[in-house]
C-alpha cells in the first residue's frame, strides 16, 4: 500500500491458481464462522446464526470457480482469470486487481524484476 515498487511478472497454472482462490475464499469463510461462534459463546447472542448458515452457501454458489468447474461456463469475460476481487469494507486499502493485459505483461517482463513461476 503506497509503495512506488513496480509489481513483479507472476507466473502460476490454472490449477495452482484455483487452489490459491479456494484456500482463500475457505480462509474466509471460517473467519466468518469463528466470529459467530465467538459471539455465540461468549456474549450469547443467537440472531445472526441464522443468516451466518445462509451464506456461506450463498457465497459459494456464486463464486467463480463454480461457476466455471460445476456449472460448466466457459472461462471468458467476468470468469477470466485472475478474477477480479470483489468490493469489500477494506477494498479501498487493498492492492488493486492483478494485471493481465498485454501491455502490462510486457512492461513487467521488461522492467526484469525477476518473474516467479509458481508451480
Amino acid at each position: 500500500m503506497g509503495s512506488a515498487e513496480e509489481p513483479k511478472l507472476v507466473t502460476t497454472t490454472i490449477h495452482a491458481y484455483d487452489s490459491a482462490q479456494i484456500k482463500t475464499s475457505f480462509r474466509s469463510q471460517m473467519m466468518g464462522v469463528a466470529m459467530m461462534a465467538g459471539m455465540h459463546l461468549y456474549m450469547k447472542y443467537t440472531n445472526p446464526l441464522i443468516i451466518q448458515s445462509i451464506i456461506p452457501l450463498k457465497t459459494a454458489l456464486e463464486s467463480n470457480l463454480v461457476k466455471i468447474h460445476v456449472l460448466g461456463h466457459p472461462a471468458s469475460g467476468d470468469l477470466k482469470r485472475p478474477f477480479k476481487a470483489a468490493a469489500g469494507l477494506m477494498g479501498g486499502l487493498q492492492q488493486g486487481t492483478p494485471q493481465s493485459d498485454k501491455k502490462a505483461v510486457e512492461a513487467a517482463e521488461r522492467a526484469g524484476r525477476g518473474g516467479a513461476k509458481e508451480e
